[in-house]
């Protein structure tokens, strides 16, 4: 275990947007979140990676409360790449990759050959090699989502955090971003909206409501009674025959 929670809750008000959350995520797995619009993910991940504080239980990283970490500690151990990140700084490319090694420096320990080597094998990683001089502002959604996700593999994190890492990107790149996550030797948490992309998990949480309603292996837990109670929406579970791997058809509910 790396990362868990314990009764995890966030209420604005006295409204609760996520709450009663316990989870346990393994160290080196590849966990996705789902859920329907509204259900509490993008909450839950921003609390995960504390810039939300909690009103009710606690993370904890290797059983250390995350809000008693030193921040530098925490920077060095989670990356958080959000949904809608974005910048106004008049910064190029590899000005916006550096900042991800930021936690890492020191006055001993100032920039190095060894962080140049991290930050051009983080634009390697994510398909933007020869992209480092481009400025921010000339760049589309889909390449500034993968410049912002360079950033977080140049932390070096032993905790990625994903919110919706796919959007913006076309399909190409959706599938290659996918699978260079899920070869990365860390800890991943990706929230998904795409159920066929979540298959691909190691396990998958669903939110409903705030809460997490079910937890596990994807094959177990997204059933297609469960997307219909969660999602509202009819599903077929079909089976690729060019390799075997099973995908979901969806149909409006009647």
């Amino acid at each position: 275990m790396i990362l868990e929670t314990r009764n995890l809750g966030w209420s604005v008000r006295g409204k609760p947007i996520v709450s009663g959350v316990d989870l346990v995520v393994h160290e080196g797995e590849t966990l996705g979140l789902v859920g329907p619009n509204g259900s509490g993910k993008s909450t839950l991940m921003k609390l995960l990676a504390g810039i939300r504080q909690p009103t009710s239980g606690d993370v904890r990283i290797k059983g250390e409360a995350l809000r008693a970490m030193p921040r530098r500690a925490a920077a060095q151990t989670i990356a958080f790449l959000e949904q809608q990140a974005e910048t106004t700084e008049a910064i190029t490319v590899k000005d916006a990759v550096e900042l991800g090694r930021t936690p890492r420096l020191t006055p001993l320990q100032p920039w190095s050959a060894e962080d140049d080597r991290i930050v051009s094998q983080a634009l390697v990683d994510t398909d933007m090699e020869g992209f480092e001089r481009r400025s921010w502002a000339t760049l589309s959604g889909g390449e500034r989502q993968r410049i912002h996700l360079a950033r977080a593999l140049a932390q070096q994190p032993q905790i990625l955090l994903l919110d919706e890492p796919t959007n913006h990107l076309d399909i190409q790149h959706q599938l290659s971003i996918l699978d260079l996550v899920a070869k990365l030797p860390v800890t991943s948490v990706v929230a998904l909206h795409d159920l066929n992309q979540a298959l691909s998990c190691d396990r998958v949480g669903v939110l409903s409501g705030g809460r997490l309603v079910a937890l596990g292996p994807a094959h177990k837990v997204l059933t297609v009674e469960r997307i219909d109670a969660v999602f509202g929406v009819r599903a077929s579970l079909l089976t690729d025959p060019t390799d075997g791997m099973h995908m979901f058809r969806f149909h409006a509910a009647s």
